[in-house]
C-alpha cells in the first residue's frame, strides 16, 4: 500500500484518539492512497459499523473527480494488529460486491499509539485472498514507481 504522508496522518489524526471502534474510506489514483474521508459515526468497543450510505455517496464524488475507491480503514484496540475472524468476512461480502475488474481492495487497520498495519484482498481468479501488505509512505508530488 502507498500513501500520502498527509494521508497516512490524517487517518492518524482522526481515528487514533477514539475510545470505540471507527474509520472510513480510502481513495487515490495511479496506485497512490491520497483521500480519507472519515466516518465520524460512533462505533462500538469491538466493532467498526461505517455509515454505508454516507461512505458511498462520497466514493460517487470521488468517481466524478477521477478518485478510485481504495478500501476501509477501522481502528482496532491497542493489543489487535490482526484481522478478526469477522473483518475477514466483511472483507469478503465487500470484494464479492465488487465489480470483477476491481483486482484488490486495501484494509488497513488504526492500531492507537502504533500507527497502521495493511492488509490487502486480492483477487485471483474466482479466489479472494487476504494477505498482509507492506505500507510505503511518500510525501505529495513524489514519483512512485511500482
Amino acid at each position: 500500500m502507498t500513501i500520502h504522508e498527509s494521508t497516512y496522518n490524517q487517518i492518524l489524526t482522526n481515528c487514533s484518539s477514539r475510545t470505540v471502534e471507527t474509520g472510513g474510506i480510502i481513495g487515490g489514483k495511479d496506485g497512490i492512497i491520497t483521500e480519507f474521508i472519515f466516518d465520524k459515526r460512533p462505533g462500538s468497543p469491538s466493532r467498526y459499523y461505517p455509515d454505508v450510505e454516507k461512505l458511498n455517496a462520497a466514493i460517487d464524488r470521488w468517481q466524478q473527480k477521477g478518485i478510485s475507491f481504495y478500501g476501509i480503514v477501522h481502528t482496532h484496540l491497542q493489543n489487535a494488529p490482526e484481522l478478526s475472524h469477522g473483518d475477514k468476512e466483511y472483507i469478503l461480502t465487500i470484494m464479492e460486491a465488487m465489480p470483477t475488474y476491481i483486482s484488490h481492495l486495501y484494509f488497513p487497520i488504526v492500531v492507537p499509539g502504533k500507527g497502521l498495519t495493511s492488509h490487502k484482498a486480492v483477487r485471483v481468479h474466482n479466489k479472494i485472498n487476504i494477505i498482509s501488505d507492506d505500507i510505503k509512505i511518500i510525501q505529495k508530488g513524489e514519483a512512485y514507481e511500482k
